[in-house]
């Protein structure tokens, strides 16, 4: 060995030694020492590290240090044992806070606005009420009841829309809907909220009714009839739905208003079929809810939101809104003109729409007063079958067309077979569309990449078929000199086919055979007058 290697050696214990008592300067002397041996081989190098590194590792931690990073450990374990013992069950959610929001909730003087800070919080509680954890800590501290008391001292209304929000969240946990229907003063105060005219607030109170009927048919017999009776207790509740629908102007109440009609009327009409042998004594579904504001609501509600492109413009830059009949709508105008008015609405609607309508003109009550309901009606049907023209919406074929056709006759036959021109004049047109379909049908070659894959012919001949049986019904069932004068402003050709159609199928069928008889009369009498 070297002289200069023993110094090197020796320098290297020293700093071996040294780092018993200073890290940093280990760092430092370890440094000075690497840079004093730039003529050492790499063995001797690697060996000299090695050495170094084991002495390091095999020094003990000073003192201070030691008992520093322990303290750290333990108050990181003790924050954590503290956050989950404030977690809400296995969620990140503070129950403190939300036992604050509703301390603070509770607090709140009566008749005074609220506040931003109790605003920001609810709303950050409201977030999380989609939690079911979140949901059942709500209920064991009662806040239900908080709400109600909240909502009865209060007139503000962006204070009512978080709660009931908040309350909507909360109901799609069928817990909350049966503590809710235990008490009877908390459905009464959610009817009488439709008295409410905020369409925010209203926003969410359609959704909470929405959840609660989820429920109500899921097999809850209980709750269902206690929701049934009182809607039957509170004799406005019918009609101030209809208020919502006739007077919003905000499409997206008019559609959650809608729906959550649907769901009433569908939840409830089920609860009095199931039990009209039972000894609840419910009162009779029509006494309930066959109101002509609810049905005058559901139709105007309806016509407003299949209202065309040119009536939302004129919405839109404050005009008056087209409820009116366009020209389509006398029934020779082509839906494939480009300058024709598109209707563009949410399909959800038409079918939400049919089920009401379907729901209610089966009542023996409804058809006795046929006179205050079957024009509207008919004039929303006329509006589907309009909208059905439009390309792409009747072709291909599928089972929401299917489900339209199918209630639409049914509505029709409910209604006696009610004669529109307008309906009259589009079921002709679709129709139509559905027999030039049938004549040109291809069946589907996989070899040709422009082809789709059809629904099956006879399904289209079904579908016309039935549609020309709801024509040959209306003729039979209208005045002759009705049908004159309308058949005289129906093109001849479109005529001409519809006659052809009622005489190939009458020895089959013995309604077209009576609505060829019908109609062949009308024409002659029709040609022998303008001779």
């Amino acid at each position: 060995m070297t002289k200069e290697d023993a110094t090197n050696s020796s320098e290297r214990e020293n700093v071996a030694a040294a780092s018993s008592n200073d890290n940093s300067t280990l760092i430092q002397a370890e440094k000075k020492a690497n840079d004093a041996t730039n003529t050492n081989t790499n063995t001797e190098t690697n060996g000299a590290q090695s050495s170094a590194n084991k002495s390091e590792s095999n020094s003990p931690q000073p003192h201070g240090i030691q008992n520093s990073e322990d303290a750290a450990d333990a108050e990181e374990q003790e924050l954590i044992t503290r956050m989950r013992a404030d977690a809400v069950d296995n969620t990140m959610y503070s129950k403190k806070f939300i036992l604050q929001t509703l301390m603070t909730l509770s607090q709140q003087p009566e008749q005074t606005a609220l506040d931003e800070e109790l605003e920001d919080d609810l709303c950050k509680l409201w977030d999380i009420s989609v939690t079911p954890e979140v949901v059942a800590f709500l209920l064991e501290n009662d806040v239900i009841e908080l709400i109600a008391s909240a909502i009865s001292i209060s007139e503000d209304v962006r204070l009512y829309e978080i709660l009931i929000g908040l309350l909507g969240n909360m109901c799609a946990q069928v817990e909350c809907v049966e503590q809710l229907t235990a008490n009877a003063e908390w459905i009464e105060m959610l009817l009488k909220l439709t008295t409410c005219m905020d369409t925010c607030m209203l926003l969410q109170l359609m959704r909470l009714y929405q959840y609660v009927m989820a429920h109500v048919v899921s097999g809850k017999e209980q709750l269902a009839i206690d929701w049934y009776n009182c809607f039957a207790a509170c004799d406005s509740s019918a009609k101030n739905l209809g208020f919502i629908l006739q007077q919003s102007v905000s499409d997206e109440l008019l559609i959650a208003a809608l729906k959550a009609t649907n769901a009433v009327l569908a939840s409830c009409a089920l609860v009095e079929e199931e039990n009209a042998q039972s000894d609840h004594n419910l009162r009779p579904f029509a006494e309930v809810f066959l109101k002509q504001e609810l049905c005058d609501g559901v139709n105007n509600a309806f016509v407003r939101l299949m209202r065309d492109d040119l009536a939302k413009q004129a919405d839109e830059i404050g005009g008056e809104a087209g409820d009116q009949v366009t020209a389509e709508e006398d029934g020779e105008e082509s839906n494939d003109e480009p300058n024709t008015p598109k209707i563009n609405c949410d399909i959800e609607v038409i079918q939400t729409y049919l089920n009401i309508c379907t729901i209610l003109v089966q009542l023996p009550e409804a058809q006795a007063s046929m006179d205050l309901y079957a024009s509207s009606i008919m004039y929303c049907l006329t509006r589907i079958l309009i909208f059905l023209q439009q390309p792409m919406q009747l072709l291909p074929l599928g089972e929401r067309q299917e489900e339209y056709l199918e209630d639409l006759a049914h509505i029709c036959s409910c209604l006696k077979y009610y004669y529109d021109k307008g309906t009259f004049v589009h079921i002709l047109n679709v129709w139509l569309i559905l027999r030039e379909h049938i004549e040109n049908y291809a069946e589907y070659d996989e070899n040709d990449f422009d082809a789709y894959e059809d629904e099956p012919r006879s399904q289209y001949e079904e579908n016309a078929f039935k549609l020309l049986r709801l024509l040959g019904h209306m003729v039979i069932q209208v005045d002759a000199s009705v049908i004159m004068t309308d058949i005289e402003e129906i093109d001849v050709i479109k005529v001409e086919l519809f006659r052809n159609a009622l005489q190939a199928d009458q020895d089959e069928d013995a309604l077209l055979h009576r609505a060829h008889q019908r109609l062949s009369a009308v024409l002659n009498s029709a040609a022998g007058q303008a001779k």
